[in-house]
């Protein structure tokens, strides 16, 4: 077999990241149309704004879970920037009331996915090419 027939060999970290960030942006995703659905009427402006802040993080999080599919090296920092945002969220909810099943839900799938992210597979798959295509 040739080198451009032989099929993707994608470490299982390197998966369960593209995985892990695409559930977390159809969360994203459902928190923008609970915005609207939710929204009580009395700042409409406010409530769209909201859910669209939330649909475009939601898409941007999709194309960085494919772009991590993919094993692109683009992927990768949005890839930490997003779990660190998402860690500093949940440990930040950690002081409202009833937030700890929220704030759980938040952190620990983003400490897996950043402890996954700097693997040395996961490094390797998304590192980039140095030679000639």
């Amino acid at each position: 077999m040739s080198a451009s027939t032989d099929p993707v060999r994608r470490p299982a970290g390197l998966v369960v990241v593209a995985v892990v960030e695409a559930l977390e942006a159809i969360a994203v995703l459902g928190f923008a149309v609970n915005a609207v659905v939710g929204a009580s009427g009395q700042y409409p402006a406010t409530t769209w704004g909201v859910a669209g802040t939330f649909a475009v993080a939601a898409a941007l999080l999709a194309l960085v879970a494919v772009g991590t599919f993919r094993a692109r090296p683009w992927s990768r920092t949005p890839g930490v920037v997003w779990q660190v945002v998402q860690a500093f969220v949940g440990i930040y909810a950690l002081q409202g009331q009833g937030g700890q099943l929220f704030a759980a839900a938040a952190v620990v799938p983003a400490v897996v996915v950043l402890v996954l992210l700097f693997t040395r597979p996961v490094r390797e798959a998304t590192a980039r090419s140095t030679g000639a295509s």
